[in-house]
């Protein structure tokens, strides 16, 4: 159910940079974005800073990576919103050396061994969380993955599971294939960094 307060409900300052965003852009804002700004003190601030923090801060996976890590948990959940997003942003990213069309057969894909190996642990987390456990780490850490790398992986996969049910609850959506193009191209271009002043 799409709220009509988060599309009209923000303060001035918020309604400015909105505006702004609107103008460089070129198109409405992304939606997250929206919600962000809407009572920023309450969630949006601290929300903003760990998506910055998940998708482009140090990490052993790059952008790339993580923008497929978001693609395929987007998948699981069946939010369109965000895996038509993520899609894009990732084939933007890595060309075609990480083509994002193959998600539906990822089993069957030549994805790099690490690659898969965090994906089934992200599916497992996503759903089926109880049978988790620490025996799980073992083909990750056998793939050669780094227990940072690990937690960088699930970090993803906790914002998505996060952002998907928001997108979907919300009615996330964009309004063209040009609008979607358009709202990956900003996130690759402002590296999802909201200036802090606009979140006060």
């Amino acid at each position: 159910m799409r709220l009509r307060i988060l599309d009209t409900g923000h303060r001035l300052p918020q309604r400015l940079a909105l505006a702004a965003m609107r103008l460089v852009g070129r198109t409405d804002p992304d939606p997250v974005a929206k919600l962000a700004l809407y009572r920023p003190e309450f969630f949006g601030r601290s929300w903003m800073h760990f998506i910055e923090a998940v998708m482009r801060g140090p990490s052993e996976w790059s952008d790339a990576e993580r923008e497929l890590m978001a693609a395929f948990v987007s998948r699981l959940n069946e939010c369109p919103f965000c895996v038509g997003i993520h899609e894009c942003t990732t084939t933007m990213l890595s060309g075609s050396s990480m083509d994002a069309d193959r998600l539906e057969r990822w089993r069957e894909a030549d994805f790099e061994s690490r690659i898969v190996a965090m994906f089934e642990l992200l599916e497992k987390v996503t759903l089926s969380p109880k049978a988790v456990g620490p025996s799980d780490m073992a083909p990750l850490l056998e793939a050669g993955l780094s227990r940072s790398a690990i937690a960088d992986g699930l970090n993803v996969c906790f914002l998505f599971n996060t952002v998907n049910r928001l997108a979907n609850a919300f009615d996330f959506r964009w309004k063209s294939e040009a609008d979607r193009i358009k709202l990956a191209r900003g996130l690759i271009r402002i590296r999802y960094h909201v200036p802090e002043f606009v979140l006060r």
